[in-house]
């Protein structure tokens, strides 16, 4: 059941206000949202993960936020600092698919298809192609920044104090 409403507001509406009030790093655990959400607690973990799959998105794009896993507990409230991280995650996933999706247009008895069927598995082979070229490009650019902005760090601030091998000349 992808929606039940309690009352007037629907579970996703009520996980994401919670999660709005909530300060970062605090923990919703799976007791306090069953309880909100008017769920026995014993029996509800699907439904509250269902909730908050749903609620994802609106509390992104309403309060700036978002929701950490935390397993066998419920879920935190993640610090802004650690959105990049996750966005990370979801783009290594991402990857995984796109290889995927690639081995099935890479490897296909084209031989076995009609001439409409091969016209779309080469245009969609294309479109991946290139898609997957782009990423790369862009990944490669961002790991080329990262280290330039490591390098001017350590250029700016030093690695550590630098001794410099000699003696100090008494003054006049």
């Amino acid at each position: 059941m992808p929606f039940q409403p309690r009352g007037d507001q629907a579970q996703r509406t009520i996980v994401a206000q919670a999660a709005a009030k909530a300060e970062y790093g605090e923990l919703l655990t799976f007791g306090e949202l069953a309880a909100r959400l008017h769920l026995d607690p014993a029996r509800s973990r699907d439904q509250i993960r269902q909730a908050v799959a749903s609620a994802r998105p609106l509390l992104l794009k309403d309060a700036l936020r978002a929701l950490v896993s935390v397993r066998g507990q419920g879920y935190r409230v993640a610090r802004p600092g650690e959105q990049a991280g996750m966005a990370q995650g979801h783009r290594r996933k991402a990857d995984t698919q796109m290889v995927k999706a690639l081995d099935l247009v890479t490897f296909a008895d084209e031989s076995r298809m009609s001439r409409e069927e091969l016209d779309r598995h080469r245009a969609v082979a294309l479109v991946l192609t290139t898609l997957h070229q782009r990423m790369m490009g862009a990944e490669s650019r961002l790991d080329n920044l990262e280290k330039a902005v490591d390098g001017l760090k350590s250029a700016v601030l030093g690695n550590g104090p630098t001794v410099i091998p000699g003696r100090v000349e008494p003054g006049p």
